[in-house]
């Protein structure tokens, strides 16, 4: 029998195709929060346009993508063509639980045919760590190594798993009397929030991370607050002072580590090794059987192998992107008058440079 697919494009700038967009979130996919309305606006600039593919099967919603679409600029001038971004985090297509491999092909060939409708010149997917990156239609690259953890039935056995530091850490904390809080879902108040934000905002600064990293307090009280059944505050403190935070993402069985920080003064006392041994026991005794740690900022850094000594023995999970160029013609015309090195690069190898190209700042 004859398949009949129907690709929707869904104005997420407009408040009633918000409204059917949080009702499908919630009722198809549990309200993943990397979806959020809260979280996907906040990555919308003045002049981008968040929009959404819904690909119907028989008038049933299958596949579920939010977008940002961008006017390309070149050297300050606007033109007529447009390219498409994933927000940050894990993001792609959402697929309902019975997809096939037909309709994954649909939705991307039908995806593709709006781009070349819509002078969309190119694509740049982040993908989440559940292979909703197999049958891209782009190219795909191998972007980071990233921790996910099997958790176990008991936290015992959990605790004889991790790396011999961990261990020694965790009781270095204990013997400064730290102390273990979690704030989950209608327990988190502004105040709780804020107590993370202050925390997470001064790490962010004594790391030199990118823009990308620094949100403001309005974006954690709107998302959370928003979204408060898929939230929990992890906080360490020492004699009532907070000092090592976690904000963390419920979905299904799985606990994401979303963002954090550790006051620097307290360092010593290892309140971070700490909160995450205690988010471990906290997630075994409320029946979760995964916690994503995610990865460093390279592979192989500081940050991935703190991270990594939680779960030496289980396997990484790839953290894929998605580069495709729409219209290879017009992506070299504007490659080109940005910077004439382009002509230099190694096109077939889109991992090698930036990508868009265009958008690459000198």
């Amino acid at each position: 029998m004859k398949q009949n697919y129907r690709l929707l494009i869904k104005n997420l700038d407009d408040s009633s195709d918000v409204l059917e967009y949080k009702a499908l979130l919630q009722k198809e996919w549990d309200n993943n929060v990397y979806y959020s309305i809260e979280h996907l606006k906040y990555f919308e600039k003045d002049s981008d346009r968040l929009r959404c593919f819904i690909l119907e099967k028989d008038e049933t919603p299958i596949i579920l993508m939010p977008f940002i679409l961008r006017q390309i600029e070149i050297k300050g001038k606007e033109t007529s063509y447009f390219d498409v971004i994933s927000p940050y985090g894990y993001n792609g297509p959402l697929f309902n639980d019975d997809i096939s491999k037909d309709d994954i092909i649909q939705f991307w060939e039908q995806a593709d045919h709006w781009y070349r409708e819509n002078n969309v010149i190119s694509e740049f997917v982040r993908f989440s760590l559940n292979d909703n990156h197999l049958g891209y239609s782009g190219d795909l690259i191998q972007t980071l190594s990233n921790v996910k953890g099997n958790l176990l039935d008991n936290f015992e056995d959990q605790w004889t798993s991790f790396v011999s530091k961990v261990r020694n850490n965790f009781r270095r904390a204990v013997n400064y009397n730290l102390e273990f809080k979690i704030f989950h879902k209608t327990s988190i108040t502004k105040e709780v929030i804020e107590i993370f934000n202050d925390i997470y905002v001064e790490t962010m600064k004594r790391n030199k991370a990118d823009s990308i990293y620094f949100f403001s307090f309005e974006y954690f009280e709107s998302l959370i607050l928003s979204n408060i059944n898929n939230f929990s505050i992890a906080i360490a403190y020492f004699e009532k002072i907070p000092i090592s935070v976690e904000l963390i993402i419920n979905y299904k069985d799985t606990v994401f580590a979303f963002l954090g920080g550790t006051n620097a003064e307290y360092f010593s006392h290892r309140p971070n090794d700490f909160l995450r041994v205690k988010i471990i026991e906290w997630a075994i005794k409320n029946g979760k059987k995964y916690y994503v740690l995610g990865g460093g900022m390279k592979d192989g850094d500081g940050l991935y192998k703190s991270k990594k000594s939680f779960f030496p023995k289980d396997n990484d999970l790839i953290f894929y992107t998605g580069r495709k160029i729409v219209n290879e013609k017009i992506y070299n015309e504007l490659c080109l008058s940005v910077n004439s090195d382009y002509i230099n690069t190694d096109k077939k190898n889109l991992k090698n440079y930036f990508f868009p190209f265009y958008r690459m700042s000198r």
